[in-house]
């Protein structure tokens, strides 16, 4: 009994969402890509080594905005408004950070004269003057100037810098720390003072998140995930779906949040409905790790990563809801829930041609021919969850749910 209130259950959970839908978008290099910003659903922005890449089309074509020397690597890349655009990073060569900016919407890229041996890792505007970076040896340097000039910043820390967010003008939590600590500054007044922030874990942190004044988000390494509810004084740790590393986290709402990982080759995102109380692997059937991930609006994200990965969502992450896939009443399935067999008939007598079954996360687990208006299949090496089965006949297909139990 308890069983099967288990699988009611995950039923229930996963009505909302059937699949993962991520369109692999091809991009001119097999590099790993660094950071993803768009400024709208069509124009972004991606770094990778020490080239920055521009779309004008949501992903379909992507031309090279910049290439720098050999051994420039940028990190991370913030586009202000259409005309200002910032790529940070370090030039290993010389052992300086590097700051590159362009002012006419990236047909041309002038870096900034900065006189710091860091690694900058992540870059954040409150405003189009207003800017910080982060990085390496406790780093943060700040604009007030559309990124003209820089001023380095007090930290009291030297460990790394890994991501820097500002809740509003004045209030702002950079994270980091290094592989076997984490480490969570907080100011108050734009910069002027730092406070370090004591954290729960001892993961290595990566990211940071508000998406609102009050309630933050911070993933890290081993599946890391935190929460804060009073704007980064206290943090407790939130179940993930992840063990491996978790890189970016991005909220399109209050309830609506997604962190993207894995390894060299294994994908992760992972999304919550719910404020981070509970979060699902919405894994895309890809075997490259993502690093970053941006929604430039609701419906519309993009995540990149390994080998020149470039994904796109304009669906919130997830297929439409399973009960709109349903809209044709073709076939009837039973028992459901299962057992061990289970019955399709083609209500039309048209004959079916082909059944793929997913499991809850859209992976294809197995499929199955046939040529005949009903097949029966031997589901009894199934784990206990729920699944979707894609039924395609001459004429239609369509998608029914079906739990075994």
């Amino acid at each position: 009994m308890l069983k099967f209130q288990l699988i009611i259950t995950l039923f229930i959970v996963f009505q909302m969402d059937a699949f993962s839908q991520w369109e692999e978008k091809n991009i001119s290099t097999n590099t790993t890509l660094s950071s993803v910003n768009f400024l709208n659903d069509e124009i972004g922005f991606v770094t990778s080594s020490n080239m920055i890449f521009q779309t004008e089309d949501g992903g379909d074509n992507w031309s090279l905005s910049h290439s720098g020397f050999d051994l420039v690597l940028y990190e991370d890349v913030f586009a202000i408004d259409n005309d200002e655009i910032i790529a940070v990073g370090k030039d290993l060569n010389l052992n300086q950070a590097v700051i590159t900016k362009t002012v006419n919407g990236g047909q041309d890229w002038i870096d900034v004269a900065i006189t710091n041996s860091s690694f900058l890792k992540s870059v954040f505007f409150t405003s189009a003057d207003i800017g910080y970076c982060s990085g390496g040896s406790g780093t943060i340097l700040k604009t007030t100037d559309s990124g003209e000039s820089w001023q380095e910043l007090i930290t009291g820390t030297f460990d790394e810098l890994q991501s820097i967010y500002f809740v509003n003008d004045l209030v702002g939590i950079a994270v980091g720390g290094s592989p076997l600590n984490s480490r969570i500054i907080k100011t108050t007044d734009g910069g002027v003072n730092w406070n370090p922030i004591t954290s729960p874990s001892s993961n290595y942190l990566q990211s940071v998140f508000f998406s609102n004044q009050d309630t933050g988000f911070v993933v890290g390494w081993n599946g890391e995930i935190m929460k804060t509810e009073n704007c980064g004084n206290t943090w407790t740790v939130q179940s993930s779906v992840a063990m491996s590393g978790n890189l970016k986290v991005q909220f399109t709402d209050e309830n609506t949040g997604f962190i993207v990982g894995g390894s060299t080759d294994e994908s992760l995102i992972q999304k919550t409905n719910n404020g981070g109380d509970l979060w699902e692997d919405i894994s895309p059937q890809t075997s490259e790790g993502l690093r970053s991930i941006h929604f430039p609006s609701l419906n519309v994200g993009y995540a990149v990563g390994s080998n020149g990965t470039v994904l796109k969502t304009d669906s919130n992450g997830t297929m439409t809801s399973i009960n709109n896939l349903e809209t044709k009443a073709d076939f009837k399935l039973f028992p459901n829930p299962v057992d061990n067999f289970v019955s399709i008939q083609s209500e039309n007598n048209k004959a079916i041609q082909l059944i793929k079954i997913y499991n809850s996360n859209g992976v294809l687990v197995n499929e199955f021919h046939s040529n005949s208006a009903k097949t029966e299949l031997d589901l009894s090496n199934l784990t206990s969850n729920v699944y979707y089965l894609e039924i395609h006949s001459e004429e239609s297909k369509t998608i029914k749910k079906i739990v075994v139990r």
